[in-house]
């Protein structure tokens, strides 16, 4: 009855010489030379194996043994010629290495066929034949554990299992050629025999990977790739940053050696180890199809998934490398999705970078439409202050009350120039500011006396403010217009009437200008529109008040480059607050408000006391 250690050497057999015909099969779909030489080395070792089983059913026999001496040698030397298909060898380490398998084939064979099998000579040429075997192994298995360091998920861990599988054969190998009669016992045998039981698919997965244990090999990758598709839909600039990224990710993911993409009019955008005139060979000999597997270069496969987008139809290529396995259907499902993400961010790049282009047209349209505006203005509004001034004659009674409104109309324009125009400069990184210490009061109040032409006899202005300076360190130009803005708003959207509150505060470092008005309101769902640039909102109770969408805008730009800020609080129907809030220029001595002082701007009038 065969012993447990018999049973376990015969599997380890069938499994080599299964390993030699699975890189047989290989070889013959790919006709690579890498795999050819694979399969040359695991075919002998598989010759070896099935030797080892005949003698073992009808005897040693010397021929058989000096096959088994070559076919072992040449089995190591062919996984030296598959390091070099890919890593080539200098040529004087390959004439080396040849010369060294001749010298070691005519030594088995001479030993096996002439000499004597005594036990001291016969464990000195095993040794040297393993020795030998090793020098053409030793060198492939480093260099391929090295080399995994920097390979995809799949690719390294295939390399890292070719290494391992055949350095555990050597091992096993010069263990037992050493040990001796110590290893010759059942349990060392056993284990041995175990070793070389379970290196067999180690070896195997090195080649032929199953689809299941290549997914399980990117699991590790999974969490950066999520970052990744998120960078490529949400973060990267442009579509030829975001194609170099793409190809490097599907490379990774399927454990290619080369990869490429192609927009839809056919322009190879990005490559990784591969020419363009390779890929344009791969493109051809795909013809009209737009998924699959077509032949790639020096006989490799590639996989080849669509890119939909909006101009028609790209391409995310990947080509299989001399170690690389053959793509599957988990491979080109993996691509497929992957694409679908490449795709949706090549379109976010082209939505972005033609919004970009709007946006600077429309800006030059403004800065230049605004300064051709501003000359005639300037003329008219010259002629307007002469002839109210009535340096162009006397006006009648009619005239006289016109020509306050058409100068106020001239300064309503004017002002919307101006904000055209600052926009503009906002948007170019010209806008400059010219921080001064200032007396936020004397600013609003500034900003009052300049709304007072506009004034009517139903609104009036009522400014409440502490009895000393609120000093603050800005441009004082440029937040007296914020605060004109926001008076003017104030007053325009109040059309029954009503008061204009301004309040001047000074609280925990922070200076605060509060516009309150009793007019329209604004409903919770339009505030987020208010702020943005030409934001109006849009209903019939704003539709006929004149404005371009820029006050606010440009008003919070403008409190953001001095370290401040703009806030509302309204409702529809209930009237509205804005509050300008801005640094103080030394820390607040006080919690509330300091001999508050009341003043109000009667239409047509001067500021009066109240």
């Amino acid at each position: 009855m065969p012993t447990a250690s018999q049973i376990i050497q015969v599997l380890a057999s069938i499994g080599f010489i299964g390993l030699g015909v699975a890189m047989f099969v290989q070889w013959w779909r790919r006709r690579g030379r890498a795999e050819a030489m694979l399969a040359w080395s695991l075919g002998l070792f598989a010759v070896v194996a099935a030797n080892g089983l005949i003698q073992r059913v009808w005897g040693t026999s010397r021929p058989l043994t000096a096959i088994t001496f070559v076919a072992f040698l040449g089995s190591g030397y062919f996984v030296l010629l598959f390091r070099d298909a890919f890593l080539p060898l200098k040529p004087p380490i390959r004439r080396a290495a040849t010369v060294l398998l001749v010298v070691g084939c005519g030594l088995g064979v001479v030993f096996a066929t002439v000499l004597s099998t005594g036990g001291a000579l016969r464990a000195g040429v095993t040794l040297a034949l393993v020795l030998t075997w090793g020098a053409f192994m030793g060198e492939p298995i480093a260099r391929f554990w090295m080399a995994s360091r920097n390979q995809p998920a799949v690719q390294s861990s295939r390399m890292k299992a070719f290494s391992l599988g055949f350095a555990g054969l050597l091992t096993i190998l010069l263990l037992a050629v050493i040990g001796g009669a110590a290893l010759r016992s059942q349990v060392p045998t056993v284990l041995l025999d175990l070793v070389a039981l379970a290196l067999v698919p180690i070896i195997y997965v090195s080649f032929a990977p199953p689809s299941i244990l290549r997914r399980i090999w990117r699991m590790g990758e999974e969490n950066e790739l999520r970052a990744a598709i998120q960078d490529l839909l949400i973060f990267t600039p442009g579509p030829q940053a975001l194609a170099e990224q793409a190809i490097g990710w599907a490379w990774r993911l399927t454990g290619a050696q080369a990869a490429f993409l192609v927009d839809a009019g056919g322009n190879i955008v990005a490559t990784r180890n591969i020419d363009r005139a390779a890929v344009q060979r791969i493109l051809e000999g795909k013809g009209a199809e737009v998924r699959g597997f077509f032949p790639g270069t020096e006989g490799a496969t590639a996989m080849i998934a669509p890119l939909r987008l909006t101009e028609g139809t790209g391409y995310i290529g990947v080509v299989a490398g001399s170690f690389t396995p053959l793509f599957g259907n988990d491979e080109i499902n993996l691509l497929e999705g992957y694409a679908s993400s490449v795709a949706a961010g090549l379109e976010r790049t082209r939505v972005t970078e033609r919004i970009a282009t709007i946006e600077k047209h429309k800006s030059q349209f403004l800065n230049l439409a605004s300064h051709e505006l501003r000359g005639p203005l300037t003329v008219i509004r010259g002629y307007g202050s002469m002839l109210q001034g009535g340096l162009l004659g006397d006006l009648n009674e009619r005239g006289r009350k016109a020509a306050p409104v058409m100068m106020a109309k001239i300064l309503e324009m004017n002002a919307l120039i101006e904000q055209m125009i600052e926009a503009a400069r906002l948007e170019d990184g010209a806008l400059l500011i010219k921080p001064e210490e200032a007396d936020l009061c004397d600013i609003v109040t500034s900003a009052i006396a300049k709304v007072e032409p506009v004034l009517d006899e139903k609104h009036r202005i009522v400014l409440v403010s502490p009895n000393r300076p609120v000093l603050v360190m800005v441009d004082a130009q440029r937040v007296q217009t914020i605060v004109t803005n926001l008076i003017d708003n104030a007053v325009k959207y109040s059309p029954e009437g009503g008061d204009v509150t301004c309040i001047v505060t000074l609280r925990g470092g922070v200076a605060r200008v509060s516009v309150k008005d009793t007019g329209i309101g604004i409903a919770k769902d339009d505030l987020p529109i208010l702020f943005t640039r030409f934001g109006r909102v849009s209903n019939t109770s704003t539709n006929h008040f004149p404005g371009t969408g820029l006050g606010l805008y440009l008003g919070r730009q403008l409190a953001r480059l001095q370290g401040g800020e703009i806030t509302v609080e309204s409702a529809a129907g209930d009237g509205s607050t804005f509050t300008l809030h801005l640094p103080a220029a030394e820390p607040s001595t006080g919690t509330g408000k300091v001999g508050e002082l009341s003043q109000s701007v009667a239409p047509g009038g001067g500021v009066q006391l109240s």
